[in-house]
């Protein structure tokens, strides 16, 4: 491709101006690749971005990771498709930029970008999953890519662009019950997507026989990880719990073990933790659930028996 001329950390561009030099187009939302060079340019604007879940865009708080949410304005979004140039950048030999909207230019309507710098797609978690609202106001997750700085960026720049809401620590976000994204899976296949069916029903139809309670699920963020979710919190008694779509003894045990992996980072005064299944389980896993100090809910005709965990210590 022809040689065009370098950009300039801090400088202000224009979208139409940086498509006449690089290629692209103006209308190609927010992951433009140039048609004219061997570039791909990432715009963030975060005035734009918030109705589409887009709250995650900036640096971490020591520069060395720009955090930037992925295209895609409804559903889970996929690695396919408009993110697709920056997942594939470095196999295409292309080099990634990074612009955030500064205001207007002088006497116009047309947005200002400034030029972040030059990055690289992090080759050991290149996205997390984060929580957001599509625009239809629907619960979803968004791909939020860890682009690593090519030159250390000023720490004036870091300023200007702010700080990323996406957490360095273990922190885990209480989110709505409603949050139901197959990018939280921690299995695969078609067994596993048919036994998350069938938990999801089980989680509806206990949720729907607690009248009067308030009901959550928790989002767990892990550095350098893919995210965990909960299937569902009893706000009102404080009580997680981990549902399974049968009473067998490896998904009891599959339970409390992933019951001891959330309640460490869920920070909840007084939490207790449940297993929620679909019949009661048999005399020695009901003796397992209550050597773990964990509670049992189960499906028993058209009602559910809830036997109450034990307080964490």
């Amino acid at each position: 491709m022809p040689s065009v001329p370098p950009l300039i950390a801090g400088e202000f561009y224009t979208r139409e101006d940086l498509v006449v030099e690089y290629g692209g187009s103006v209308q190609s939302g927010g992951i433009v690749p140039g048609n004219k060079s061997s570039t791909v340019f990432v715009f963030s604007d975060p005035s734009e971005g918030k109705q589409f879940g887009y709250v995650y865009d900036g640096f971490s708080s020591d520069g060395s990771v720009f955090y930037y949410t992925g295209a895609g304005q409804n559903g889970d979004q996929v690695e396919s498709h408009a993110n697709s140039p920056v997942v594939t950048h470095v196999q295409k030999g292309r080099t990634l930029h990074a612009f955030v909207a500064a205001g207007r230019a002088p006497g116009r309507q047309t947005k200002l970008q400034r030029y972040v710098g030059e990055f690289v797609l992090d080759p050991d978690l290149p996205y997390e999953r984060m929580p957001a609202l599509d625009k239809n106001n629907a619960l979803r997750t968004v791909m939020v890519f860890r682009m690593l700085p090519v030159t250390p960026i000023p720490e004036m720049m870091i300023e200007a662009v702010g700080v990323a809401r996406v957490m360095q620590e273990a922190r885990s976000l209480q989110v709505p019950v409603e949050l139901n994204s197959t990018q939280f899976f921690e299995t695969s296949g078609t067994e596993a997507y048919l036994a998350v069916r069938r938990e999801s029903q089980l989680v509806d139809d206990f949720v729907a026989s607690q009248q009067g309670h308030d009901f959550s699920r928790w989002a767990i963020r892990l550095p350098k990880e893919q995210p965990l979710l909960t299937d569902v919190y009893d706000g009102t008694d404080r009580v997680l719990y981990e549902a399974k779509a049968l009473s067998g003894r490896s998904e009891v045990r599959m339970a409390v073990g992933q019951l001891y992996d959330y309640r460490r980072h869920v920070k909840v005064d007084g939490l207790r933790c449940s297993v929620l299944l679909p019949e009661r389980p048999k005399a020695d896993l009901r003796d397992l659930i209550d050597a773990a100090g964990l509670g049992l809910a189960f499906r028993d005709g058209d009602r559910f028996e809830v036997l109450a965990p034990v307080l964490v210590g």
